[in-house]
């Protein structure tokens, strides 16, 4: 029996480069793939911040050797901190802590401390409360000597959410000096009463500061 050969029009053709439906599907596939390239890209980008060497405190101006580059990918919020691609920030001051290793906020440094306040050290018979240190908020009481230098009057608080700089712990305190030195931010009129106590002597008691950050 004779079998006939397939018409012409029902045989499988090969689709041709030429035609259009490959061509933008083609163009589809290259599309995505540079996409999730480019996105990848963009995740593992990183930029150059300045970064603290050691505890930058706030009042006192900065030097060019507490800074050092390091590289993140802070996305969103690179805007927030100090770029690394000019030279370190040396003679700004601080309006706020900025521990070790940490990136350098860029609303932390400016021409002075925007809140005028002043270093003042303060010498303390009783050691800070566990987990109270350097960038920490305390309230500070104080209770004035009775005169005849028979104890001390009832304490009286001073200020409220005042900020620790700087801490040495137990200095001397077996030999009956103080148990802490601390390194305080005064406002400016807060600084006259705490010198006052300083000099007459009041015991000075710092806690901490309920609610402030």
């Amino acid at each position: 029996m004779h079998v006939n050969a397939p018409a012409e029009g029902t045989r499988l053709r090969r689709p041709r480069w030429r035609d259009p439906r490959l061509i933008v599907g083609l163009v589809l596939v290259l599309a995505s793939v540079a996409g999730v390239v480019a996105l990848v890209s963009a995740s593992q980008r990183t930029q150059s911040y300045w970064a603290a060497t050691r505890d930058i405190v706030p009042g006192a101006p900065v030097e060019a050797e507490q800074f050092a580059p390091a590289e993140a990918n802070l996305g969103d919020a690179g805007h927030l901190y100090l770029r690394a691609d000019g030279p370190p920030p040396a003679g700004r001051v601080a309006s706020g802590t900025v521990r070790a290793g940490e990136l350098v906020p860029l609303r932390l440094l400016g021409e002075v401390d925007p809140q005028r306040r002043r270093p003042v050290g303060v010498e303390l018979d009783e050691p800070l409360p566990d987990g109270v240190g350097v960038g920490d908020r305390v309230d500070v009481w104080v209770a004035a000597p009775v005169e005849g230098g028979r104890g001390h009057a009832d304490p009286q608080r001073l200020a409220e959410g005042i900020e620790i700089i700087e801490l040495a712990e137990d200095q001397g305190a077996l030999g009956g000096g103080p148990a802490a030195r601390v390194q305080l931010m005064v406002d400016e009129d807060v600084l006259p009463r705490l010198l006052d106590a300083k000099v007459t002597d009041a015991r000075i008691t710092v806690v901490p500061a309920l609610g402030a950050a």
